[in-house]
């Protein structure tokens, strides 16, 4: 194993120590500004590029470059601690990826393109995306903070996002994803959308301050778990499919419904649902079968329950005025 390190010297400083690395090295960035566009493909695994002093190493692609980093077919790569900014399309882009590592990292102002995006994943498996701030990507209601699609066992955690055009977190098919502990805010769209991906856990979110939904959940056995949602233009939680699960929320001061239920066999349980301005749950006709159980109502307007479906179990509420 090598300690390659890097200095901002030349146009192509990083992807030259990325072509002469071996599988297990660690290319160390210094402190500087660097211009370009680093690419990481299938022959490259198992490498890590670290900014030596967290955030003090920046990728600026001047509106110029398409994307700061691309991990196309690798695994278990680690890109720790850098500031990036200005570029096209993307922040960090993985496809086909497995196990990669995507630590700490400051990602803002991906403007340019027809789709911008903070951080993008395609048909990739178990990759981690830890503590990253992804903020004000995009325009005009495109752009939003980390998309992964075709994607299986990935963890999205301890990350912040906010200030984007469209969603903060959006997860278009797959399964088996674990979305926790991230602070989505001030978003255009939904905080979380999740699309035809089953099987996923979201939990222990703060998600707040968004254009539409906090959660919305277009998916079958998503489980919201312990979040605090709140104060969100429209629903703070919207569940379109069936069997799934809403517990130990705190839903609060949402602009439409706290949960609103347009699917069958969904379990909504132990959350404190208050002061949502169109009910605090409300299930549409004519849906049935849901179980609305040992929750905390107060002050939601005009009816902290309203059931317009048919043959659903409400029972050990609480209701407060």
């Amino acid at each position: 194993m090598a300690l390659i390190e890097v200095f901002p010297n030349s146009p192509t400083a990083i992807q030259d120590a990325v072509t002469m690395s071996n599988e297990g090295d660690v290319i160390l960035v210094h402190r500087g500004v660097y211009h370009e566009s680093v690419q990481v493909s299938s022959v490259k695994n198992n490498i890590r590029i670290i900014s030596k002093h967290k955030h003090a190493a920046i990728l600026d692609g001047r509106c110029m470059e398409l994307e700061a980093f691309e991990l196309n077919g690798v695994a278990g790569v680690e890109i720790y601690g850098f500031i990036i900014k200005n570029y096209l399309s993307r922040g960090i882009q993985l496809i086909n990826a497995k196990s990669n590592h995507i630590l700490s990292n400051k990602i803002y102002h991906i403007t340019g393109g027809v789709d911008p995006i903070g951080i993008f994943v395609n048909n990739s498996v178990g990759n981690l995306f830890m503590k990253n701030v992804v903020e004000r990507i995009g325009i005009a209601e495109s752009g939003s903070g980390i998309y992964l699609q075709t994607v299986t066992g990935n963890w999205v955690i301890k990350n912040k996002l906010k200030h984007n055009s469209a969603q903060g977190i959006e997860v278009l098919d797959g399964s088996h994803n674990a979305i926790i502990g991230n602070q989505i805010s001030h978003n255009k769209g939904d905080g979380i959308l999740v699309n035809r991906v089953d099987n996923n856990l979201i939990y222990d979110n703060k998600i707040t301050d968004n254009g539409n939904n906090g959660v919305n959940a277009q998916s079958m056995n998503t489980m919201v778990l312990d979040s605090k949602i709140k104060g969100n233009r429209e629903n703070g939680l919207f569940i379109a499919l069936n069997y799934n699960f809403a517990g130990f929320n705190e839903i609060k001061d949402n602009k439409q419904s706290g949960i609103q239920v347009s699917s069958d066999f969904n379990d909504i349980q132990n959350n404190k649902i208050e002061k949502n301005e169109d009910n605090g749950v409300f299930i549409h006709h004519p849906q049935t079968a849901n179980f609305v159980f040992e929750n905390q109502f107060k002050r939601n307007n005009p009816h902290n329950i309203k059931d317009q479906g048919e043959n659903n179990t409400i029972i050990q509420n609480t209701i407060k005025e």
